[in-house]
């Protein structure tokens, strides 16, 4: 075999490997796919920006949050989830939210979850002292054509 069929071949063997359903190639652009979406989720609670948050979530009827200062239980519903949000971004002045520990993350098709750590602070409007907590994350994501959007979230603060 010459050097130009072995080039060949292992090109075409460099393609099918990225294009086989289920393989290890296409499955680690997926994990990076949702460890983006993660970090975008973070970015848009440390930048208490609505817009930003929007793009994170599939924005459909059965969509779930429970973030840690709720006290009636879930926000089911697109609509009820961003009106979650926005009480949340009216509440503080300043927030920052920094992933500790994963996401640990797995996935089935279109479909994934992960459980995370963040260390989240912030300093209410109120004018109240800065508070932080560590924070545990569980989260499912579904694939929405090329991109992972969060259709559940719950936050809430790990017991010290």
């Amino acid at each position: 075999m010459n050097r130009r069929n072995i080039l060949s071949l292992s090109a075409i063997t460099v393609f099918g490997l990225a294009v086989l359903p289920g393989n290890a190639v296409a499955q680690q652009s997926d994990t990076d796919k949702v460890k983006a979406a993660f970090d975008n989720f973070h970015a848009a609670l440390s930048a208490l920006d609505i817009k930003k948050m929007d793009d994170v979530w599939a924005h459909d009827a059965d969509v779930m949050l429970i973030n840690p200062r709720d006290k009636t239980g879930p926000s089911i519903g697109w609509d009820a989830v961003r009106r979650n949000w926005e009480a949340v971004f009216a509440f503080w002045s300043e927030l920052k939210v920094t992933q500790k520990d994963g996401p640990h993350i797995h996935i089935n098709g279109n479909v994934a979850w992960a459980d995370a750590t963040a260390a989240v602070a912030g300093k209410p409007k109120t004018g109240d002292p800065v508070t932080s907590a560590p924070t545990f994350e569980s989260t499912v994501l579904e694939k929405r054509g090329d991109r992972w959007v969060f259709v559940s979230h719950s936050a809430w603060r790990v017991p010290q």
